[in-house]
């Protein structure tokens, strides 16, 4: 793989393998072959090159990686090789040894990317076909938050859980998590075939997919709520939160050794009806899967006459604090005082943020915190040091 001067701020996905401890009844890979596991040499030959390559994220996925006996030996190789930044997507269930999540943490992993369903017990475990998977992934949770990792979750949308988003992403701001990923299904393998039973229509997703932005600006957290699969027409006002008008920057190997870059294959099964031709995001937006259309048709796509400008929402209620935040916290606990060169090198040593060489997303962050009164600032020969304005031990519940 030649040098790309531009992968630095590229994330390069593993697909592991496609086995799964899970039955998912919206899981696009449904009809994958589930025998495909990609051999470890395969997996550190990709590794060595991509990070050569100059790309500095690196995801593991499947399938469900972490059933893999060297999930730990290929999360070690990635620090080992200089990637600080590992993220592992999940459904969690081996997640409730923690002994595993200490182990996971210890060999480099920095980000846990949950698959949560709902708040509901047994409703998320009938989705994902396996008895007190909820219980298990939610301990894990747990111990990979008192680990201090980056954490975040995918929801999945279904007739099952689209009116109660906003209630679900309450409940999970509640445990930690304040980095969430709509995704509208692609009706593909298990999915197609559970489509007339757990299939719901974008137009009647919509005002909750409102509300669920609403939440996350109630919370003080505006930009930490993105959807994928959903058209910009869908999140009027909002439109900037759908995944794919700005450029993935991921490529994808599968463990079959075939390649995918995401921005380079985007559109391939996205399709473009009447609707779209008078969009105003007509040259950004790739249009509506094409599966979604065979099985819904183009009900409800509202040409936009240019992106709106959505009301605001107040902030209201406790305090939840983002990744960067969190990090920020983190080190001005360890250092009383800091200006913005010691902080992004402090940044360094904890798994927290996810902009650690960018010196604006520590102004943003201080200034965020500063606006929840958590953060204070001095200005001395052009340069900010910023203290705590409260004292740690007030501050970490909200961590």
């Amino acid at each position: 793989m030649k040098k790309d001067p531009g992968a630095n701020g590229k994330c390069y996905e593993l697909i592991l393998n496609y086995n799964c401890n899970a039955r998912c009844r919206f899981c696009s890979q449904g009809h994958f072959d589930k025998s495909l596991n990609a051999p470890f040499a395969a997996i550190a030959r990709n590794v060595y090159s991509s990070y050569r390559s100059g790309y500095r994220r690196l995801g593991l996925t499947g399938g469900e990686p972490l059933i893999r006996p060297d999930i730990l030996k290929i999360i070690a190789l990635g620090k080992s090789v200089g990637y600080r930044f590992i993220r592992v997507q999940t459904n969690g269930i081996k997640l409730a040894n923690q002994a595993f999540c200490r182990a996971l943490v210890k060999a480099g992993l920095t980000f846990c990317k949950f698959s949560f369903t709902t708040d509901k017990a047994a409703e998320h475990d009938r989705l994902v076909g396996v008895p007190g998977a909820l219980k298990k992934a939610l301990a894990g949770l747990e111990h990979l938050r008192k680990l201090k990792i980056r954490l975040g979750t995918n929801i999945l949308v279904n007739k099952l859980n689209y009116k109660r988003l906003p209630k679900i992403i309450r409940f999970y701001l509640g445990r930690g998590i304040t980095n969430f990923v709509i995704i509208y299904p692609v009706y593909n393998g298990a999915m197609a075939d559970n489509a007339k039973k757990i299939g719901v229509s974008l137009p009647d997703c919509e005002p909750y997919f409102d509300e669920a932005v609403k939440t996350m600006e109630a919370a003080g957290l505006p930009g930490e709520i993105l959807f994928l699969n959903t058209p910009p027409c869908f999140l009027r006002g909002r439109e900037k939160l759908a995944i794919g008008l700005d450029l993935f920057n991921t490529l994808v190997t599968d463990p079959a050794g075939a390649r995918t870059d995401l921005d380079a294959n985007a559109a391939a099964a996205k399709v473009k009806g009447p609707p779209c031709r008078r969009c105003a995001l007509n040259g950004k937006c790739r249009g509506a899967d094409g599966q979604y259309v065979a099985n819904f048709g183009w009900q409800g796509f509202v040409p936009l006459v240019k992106p709106g400008a959505p009301e605001k929402t107040a902030v209201s209620g406790r305090i939840y604090l983002s990744d960067n935040e969190k990090c920020m916290v983190e080190i001005l606990r360890r250092k009383a005082a800091a200006s913005t060169k010691e902080v992004l090198a402090l940044s360094k040593g904890i798994a927290l943020c996810r902009d650690c060489s960018d010196g604006n997303a520590v102004l943003a962050s201080a200034a965020s915190l500063t606006a929840k009164g958590l953060v204070k600032s001095v200005l001395s020969r052009g340069s900010y040091t910023w203290t705590l304005a409260r004292p740690y031990a007030e501050i970490k519940k909200w961590l």
